[in-house]
Formats: C-alpha cells, structure tokens, sequence
C-alpha cells in the first residue's frame, strides 16, 4: 500500500518490515552504527511543511543498503491532521503506512537509494505539515535498517505544534469617541453661523448641522464678489456725476463770457 502523504486513519494493509511497529525507541543491533535526527523546534498549524533530517553513520569496514522506519506518535494532535511525505533528490519515495491508535509508522518499501560506508553517510528526508488550527504536541521516532531486515540504529525527537491565534474582534472604543467631538463642533458651528434673531437649534443633528452651514457658506462666497461689482457702480455713478458737473461748469462759463451784440468804438 503506497503512503499517500497523509495520516488519515489508514488501516494496516501487509505487515511491517522487522520491528517498523516498535513504539518504544530501540537500541542498534549493530555496534558502529548511529543515527542523528534533526526536527524543527516547531510547527504552524495549516502553515508550510518543514523537513525532517535523519543521518545514518557507521564505523564499520563493510557497506550496506539502508531501508528507514518513520514512527509517528501524535499525542496531542489527532494522526488525521498530520502529513509525512518520504522524498528523495528523484522526488516521492514510496512507503508503506500502517497505524495503531495514535501512533503511525512509514515504512520505506525500498532500500535508500545511498549506500553506508566508513566515512560516507545515508540521509533520510520526510516533509511533515499539520493541519486544522490547533497546537499540541508531537514526538517522531527514526529507524535505520540494512537490506536483511537488522536494525542498525534509532534516534527520536520531539516537536511542538503552534496554534493559529483567534483574530481579536476590534475595540469599539475609536469607533463610539469618534463621533462625540465632531457632534460638540457642528454644535458650536451652529452656534456661530445662526442669526441673532433665529434661536439656536438645542441638540442639532449631524445632518441638521450640515444642511444649517451650507447657506451660509454659500453667502460668505458670493459677498466678496458682490462687494466688487457694487464698489465698481459706485465709482462709474461718482465719474458720471463729475463729468456732468464739469460740463455744467462750462456751458455756464461759456454763456458769461458771449458776446452782447454792442461794441465800443474806437
């Protein structure tokens, strides 16, 4: 049965290889074979996957094939939520997936494709992701098998699952002070801009207030205007009149000084 890259409360289909049910960590049958297994300090719950790193080491002359056993064990955090994919440098590698209450165990159907050597390691890769929003916590047990089914070594490490934060609803503190002191403004606006003899409005309504300051300052616009055009009547009446006194001046003077139609002699 290939490993579909997610624990969904699969059934065993086929056993597993050696001792790939073991729940508990086990001792390398094998002297002069070590594994180191790296896993994040955490996860995101519905964040990105990260790696988990596991390193087989060996003293010995003689190489081998190594065949890994990944075992899962949720706790906390339900084996529905959790996705392991194996991979290699080629992509997926296929396992096999067999679980028992909250533990789960992923087991290579085929040997690494690297081979363990005095001085040359074999490196195991799974992605692992968590789903849903809650946290909790997870431990991840590798095993490291040769090619006849000997347990060489294991190593185990725990991780811990972070829960999404819930989104705090907004304070409703901004949105209800907001209002209060642009009420008091259109307040003193109305105020102001009423005339003497009109009483003032005792709790005016925003739209009251609104409608109230538009006429004036519709006024205050067009008194500027009006100003020029009557400054400028004035001046033409002013000219007008003088220019009319000044003719009057002169028709008067040119009659005083007509001649009579008497002459003297000289």
């Amino acid at each position: 049965m290939r490993h579909s890259t997610a624990l969904l409360g699969a059934v065993l289909a086929g056993a597993a290889l050696g001792t790939a049910g073991t729940t508990a960590p086990a001792r390398a049958d094998v002297p002069g074979f070590g594994v180191r297994l790296t896993a994040p300090a955490t996860f995101k719950a519905s964040g990105n996957t990260k790696t988990l790193t596991a390193v087989v080491t060996s003293d010995q002359r003689d190489c081998r094939k190594v065949r890994f056993t990944l075992i899962v064990r949720g706790g906390s955090v339900p084996l529905d939520r959790i996705r392991v994919t194996r991979f290699e440098e080629s992509g997926e590698f296929p396992t096999r997936l067999a679980v028992d209450g909250d533990t789960a165990t992923l087991v290579d159907e085929q040997l690494d494709p690297g081979t363990l050597c005095r001085g040359r390691t074999v490196t195991g890769r799974w992605q692992v992701g968590f789903t849903g929003r809650e946290g909790g916590e997870v431990r991840f047990e590798v095993q490291a098998f040769d090619a006849q089914n000997t347990l060489l070594s294991a190593a185990g490490a725990g991780t811990e699952v972070a829960g999404q934060v819930a989104t705090s609803s907004p304070t409703p503190s901004r949105t209800t002070a907001t209002p209060e002191p642009s009420a008091s403004a259109d307040e003193e606006a109305t105020e102001t801009e009423a005339p003497a003899d009109t009483e003032p409005a005792t709790d005016p309504t925003p739209t009251q207030t609104a409608a109230a300051l538009s006429p004036a300052s519709e006024d205050s616009n067009l008194l500027g205007p009006g100003l020029i055009v009557g400054g400028v009547f004035f001046f033409l009446g002013l000219m007008l009149l003088l220019r009319l006194r000044a003719r009057t001046r002169e028709a008067r003077r040119q009659a005083e000084t007509m001649p009579t139609g008497f002459y003297t002699m000289p």
